[in-house]
């Protein structure tokens, strides 16, 4: 990635025009950790970094214990409860390259294979700030050696970026993720598209909460959430203070597990714009579409943008800008979230 492209890009997202936000139209929305205690110490804000114009650093509270950080290819946030323009962004694990590394740590997974025991000694000691993780990521024919972390990013930037290292393997997370050129969704939106461990060069879904991993989650198994975007337009994903898993509570018009179907019974049902059958499903009229008919076809959709995370979410995606630029690093590498 080239410094002037993500220098120009973390500008473009701090001069965007941005409107008023709340957790209702964002659910777990945060510019720093300190957003995210209000769920509890073990919530880190995150960050996804995409390519999107206006959606640059999309940051949400997670859980932090498997948070895509450093040498864990952890969870990401999902959007599926945030406003139309901002599902767009499907998260993506990653490895990603970085510039300036103090210390480069042998990987010796195997291609299919790979856990935080494989991590070497440190083969390398320099004068930068963040210790890196050293993969040599190999098909039949070809070889890709990355010195990077994992990162949170979009699955367009993951495209564009070429962060799949090798075609053979971006065809591969691409099949394993479940893309759908339907809903331009990974996972279902309802999961992180991420290494099957750390280090392994295959990919699979990891879902939210109440999802089904078996079925790329896209099947609904439980009103569990672990994510607070995951419980649909509808509905609020609840934690208690100090847990990591909650329920979705859903909002007048919605109904069943993670607020999935309308509720025929409610004069909010498919938000005015539809019908809803006995199986909880929408019809929606002409000009609107989405689960519950709220999206409106004639339009682009909102224009309410978040704005950009600041701290150790900032970090998680923008650690490459805070090395080109000359920033200090303090929590390398690893999403400082508290304990």
């Amino acid at each position: 990635m080239k410094i002037a492209t993500i220098v120009s890009t973390l500008a473009l997202s701090v001069s965007v025009a941005h409107a008023a936000q709340s957790a209702a139209d964002f659910p777990g929305i945060c510019k720093s950790e300190a957003d995210c205690k209000v769920y509890g110490t073990n919530y880190a804000c995150v960050s996804v970094d995409s390519s999107v114009a206006g959606l640059e650093t999309l940051s949400m509270c997670i859980p932090g214990g498997t948070v895509c950080s450093g040498q864990i290819s952890g969870a990401c946030p999902t959007f599926a409860a945030w406003p139309k323009a901002y599902r767009v962004v499907q998260p993506v694990c990653v490895l990603v390259p970085v510039l300036n590394c103090n210390k480069k740590f042998a990987v010796s997974a195997g291609s299919a294979t790979g856990t935080n025991a494989d991590v070497g000694a440190a083969s390398t000691t320099g004068s930068g700030t963040v210790e890196c993780y050293v993969r040599n990521f190999t098909t039949a024919t070809q070889y890709k050696v990355v010195e990077g972390i994992y990162q949170c990013v979009d699955y367009a930037k993951y495209l564009s970026s070429n962060f799949g290292y090798l075609q053979n393997l971006t065809d591969a997370t691409t099949a394993a993720c479940a893309y759908s050129s339907i809903t331009q969704t990974l996972c279902s939106g309802q999961g992180t598209c991420a290494p099957k461990s750390s280090f392994a060069q295959e990919y699979q879904c990891k879902c939210n909460k109440g999802y089904d991993g078996t079925a790329n989650c896209s099947t609904v198994t439980s009103n569990q959430c672990s994510s607070l975007g995951q419980c649909g337009t509808l509905g609020t994903c609840t934690v208690a203070a100090g847990a990591s898993t909650g329920t979705c509570s859903c909002k007048a018009g919605s109904t069943g597990n993670q607020c999935t179907k309308c509720d025929a019974t409610s004069t909010s049902a498919c938000s005015g714009h539809g019908t809803c059958d006995a199986s909880g499903v929408c019809t929606c009229a002409s000009k609107y579409s989405g689960t519950f008919c709220a999206d409106s076809t004639s339009t682009s959709g909102t224009s309410m943008t978040p704005t950009p995370a600041s701290g150790s979410a900032r970090l998680s995606s923008f650690v490459a800008t805070a090395i080109a630029t000359g920033m200090t690093i303090a929590a390398v590498g690893i999403v400082a979230f508290a304990s």
